[in-house]
């Protein structure tokens, strides 16, 4: 797969992408959106990668678009079908790395601003930098928040906290993300990848068919009724009882060692 926005790596079943525009503090523009796509299809599709980690090039994640792309918004002449073509593949990937069947670690290493502070709440779990930024700047530019984040951030730090960052547009740094829940962890700058690898390596072990049902299941969690979670957890206790990995575990757990899982 050639990339030009995004470097791609897998290695022992973690699968590595680097926002890799450090020039332009790696902002976004359609050929991002298409690699990221295009890399999570293969996740996907492939049963080489069990844990994903995205983080960005140089002393950003992700400054958000590219503000060369949208420059054309500024004329006269406003081409609206493209933005709404724009906005929709960009709410694609967010639709991508939700149901994406592994988990998906945000290492945010510098600012995330706009679209970059959206791609890290698409994520499963948010590790960050010291030196870590973070702005729902929209409404400094006249423009309006999408990739899903009006429904995702007041599930992370609650529907008043939400509305506070994305009315005043204010910027906020590793502590405070920390101090609201929208980040688990922060570490110093040269801990923070290593770090969000190691927990990767380490769900990267784990049977692959629970891991895919806890992130489906909790996914879903806030929008359901402790009835039909019941029904969600019986489900997927009655497929994991089908796979060959649970006997496999159950084994390795007689034997005193670890379990090779295969995902089936």
């Amino acid at each position: 797969m050639l990339l030009q926005d995004l470097a791609y790596t897998v290695e022992n079943k973690v699968g590595l992408i680097t926002l890799n525009r450090p020039a332009v503090l790696n902002a976004v523009r359609r050929e991002t959106w298409l690699e990221l796509s295009a890399v999570l299809r293969k996740v996907k599709e492939e049963s080489a990668v069990r844990c994903l980690v995205i983080t960005g090039a140089g002393k950003a994640f992700c400054a958000g678009q590219d503000l060369n792309e949208m420059g054309a918004i500024a004329g006269d002449q406003v081409d609206y079908f493209a933005i709404r073509e724009s906005v929709e593949l960009m709410q694609q990937v967010t639709l991508e790395l939700l149901n994406l069947p592994v988990p998906v670690i945000a290492a945010i290493n510098g600012y995330a601003v706009g679209a970059g502070a959206e791609i890290a709440i698409a994520c499963d779990i948010r590790y960050a930098s010291e030196k870590a930024r973070f702005e729902f700047a929209e409404v400094k530019v006249g423009l309006f928040e999408t990739n899903g984040v009006t429904w995702l951030l007041p599930r992370l730090i609650g529907l008043g906290r939400a509305k506070e960052l994305m009315l005043t547009g204010d910027r906020f740094g590793a502590a405070e993300a920390l101090s609201m829940g929208l980040v688990t962890r922060v570490y110093p700058p040269g801990d923070l990848l290593p770090a969000a690898l190691e927990t990767a390596s380490r769900i990267a072990k784990n049977a692959p068919v629970p891991i895919r049902f806890v992130k489906s299941c909790l996914n879903k969690s806030g929008e359901i009724g402790l009835e039909e979670a019941l029904i969600s957890e019986t489900d997927a206790v009655m497929t994991c009882c089908y796979t060959a990995d649970l006997r496999e575990g159950v084994r390795a757990f007689f034997e005193n060692r670890d379990p090779e899982f295969k995902g089936r």
